[in-house]
C-alpha cells in the first residue's frame, strides 16, 4: 500500500470547516493545542478518503521538485459552451506561504470568472449552529466510548499516536472514530507547518469577498460531515488504523505529488491519491464518485448561463476514470487545460 494515501484523503475533506470547539470530554480544555480544527475538517475535510484533493505542500518538496510557473497552468482546464466558459481548478487545500505566489493562470482564471464555486461555502463554518452540529455528529451517543467500541489492537494504536502528539486518550474517548483520524491528521500537518489560510480555495475565497465576487457551493457543511459520520462502524475502524499507521509517513511522497499537481498531470495524481482508497470501496464511493456525480448537472447548469464561473475543488475529483473531467467529456463536453 502507497504511504499516506488514506491522509490525503482526510486531509482533503478535511479542508475546509473552521473552529471546532469540542464541549465535551477533555478536549475542550485543549483546543487551544487544535487551532483552526474545523477549517481542516469540514468536507472536504479529504477528501480524503482516498481521493480527496489534499495535496500538501512543503518546502523541502518544493525546494526539491519543479515548482508550477508562470507559464505551467497546474491542475487547471476550461469548458467553454456558446454562451460562456467555466473553470475547473483543481485545489491543494493546505499550503504554506512560501508556495505562493500561485501560478498566473488561475489568477487570469478568477479575474475572467464572474463567479466563485467551492465544494463548500467555507464561511459557513463561522456559524455557531454549524459548529454545534460538528459536535454532535462527532460525540458517540449514549456515552459510548472508543475503548468500547474499537478493537484492543485499535485502541492501544491510537494511546500510542496521541500520545506522539502531546494528547491522550482520554481527551478522544467520547468521540468516534472518524473525527479521531481527521483531528490526528490535522495535528500532524501543523507540526510539519501547514495552514488552511494558504490553501487554494481559501486564497480564492478570500480575493472573492474582496472583489464582492458572488460564492455559490456545491455542498453544505451537512452532507460534508455525513460522509464520515455514516460510514459504517468497521470502516470507521479500518480507516482510523491506516491513518493512524501512516502518520510517520505523512512527509514522504509529497514531492511526487507536488509535481504531478504543479504539472496538471492528473494520471499521475490518479494513481499517487486513488489507489489505496480503492481498497476502501464505501469511502471510495461516497468522497468521491457520489459527490462528482452529483456536481455535474449543475456545472452543466453553469454553462447554460451568460456569466463566466470559477469552480474550484480538491485536485482528486479532477483525476481518474471517476472524474469530473471524464463525466463531462462522457456528456459531450470539450476539455482544455
Amino acid at each position: 500500500m502507497q504511504p499516506s494515501r488514506e491522509l490525503f484523503i482526510v486531509k482533503n475533506y478535511a479542508e475546509n470547516s473552521r473552529v471546532l470547539m469540542l464541549e465535551s470530554s477533555e478536549i475542550i480544555k485543549h483546543r487551544e493545542k487544535i487551532p483552526n480544527m474545523s477549517r481542516y475538517i469540514a468536507n472536504k475535510a479529504t477528501a480524503l478518503l482516498a481521493v480527496c484533493a489534499l495535496i500538501l505542500l512543503s518546502v523541502a518538496s518544493i525546494q526539491a521538485q519543479e515548482k508550477a510557473t508562470v507559464e505551467n497552468k497546474g491542475c487547471l482546464w476550461k469548458v467553454k459552451s456558446k454562451n460562456n466558459t467555466v473553470y475547473l481548478l483543481g485545489s491543494v487545500h493546505v499550503l504554506k506561504k512560501e508556495n505562493y505566489p500561485l501560478p498566473a493562470a488561475m489568477d487570469k482564471a478568477f479575474e475572467d470568472a464572474d463567479k466563485l464555486v467551492l465544494e463548500v461555502d467555507l464561511g459557513t463554518f463561522e456559524q455557531p449552529n454549524v459548529q454545534s452540529m460538528i459536535i454532535s455528529k462527532a460525540l458517540y451517543p449514549d456515552n459510548k466510548t472508543l475503548q468500547e467500541n474499537l478493537s484492543k489492537e485499535t485502541y492501544e494504536l491510537i494511546k500510542t499516536r496521541v500520545s506522539e502528539l502531546g494528547l491522550n486518550i482520554e481527551q478522544f474517548n467520547k468521540v468516534e472514530p472518524w473525527f479521531v483520524a481527521l483531528t490526528a491528521t490535522v495535528l500532524k500537518l501543523q507540526k510539519l507547518g501547514f495552514d488552511a489560510n494558504y490553501g487554494v480555495d481559501k486564497y480564492f475565497f478570500d480575493k472573492a469577498k474582496k472583489a464582492n465576487k458572488e460564492i455559490l457551493a456545491f455542498e453544505t457543511a451537512e452532507y460534508q460531515i455525513a460522509r464520515f459520520d455514516e460510514m459504517s462502524a468497521r470502516t470507521q475502524e479500518l480507516y482510523l488504523q491506516q491513518v493512524l499507521k501512516d502518520l510517520d509517513s505523512t512527509e514522504k511522497g509529497f514531492g511526487e505529488i507536488v509535481n504531478a499537481w504543479a504539472k496538471g498531470d492528473v494520471d499521475n495524481l490518479d494513481n499517487l491519491l486513488s489507489r489505496s482508497l480503492k481498497e476502501f470501496p464505501e469511502l471510495y464511493e461516497r468522497l468521491l464518485v457520489e459527490r462528482n456525480k452529483n456536481w455535474i448537472p449543475k456545472i452543466e447548469e453553469f454553462l447554460q448561463k451568460d456569466k463566466n464561473y470559477l469552480v474550484v475543488v480538491g485536485a482528486a475529483h479532477l483525476a481518474g476514470k471517476d472524474s469530473v473531467l471524464n463525466l463531462l467529456k462522457a456528456k459531450g463536453y470539450t476539455i482544455e487545460q
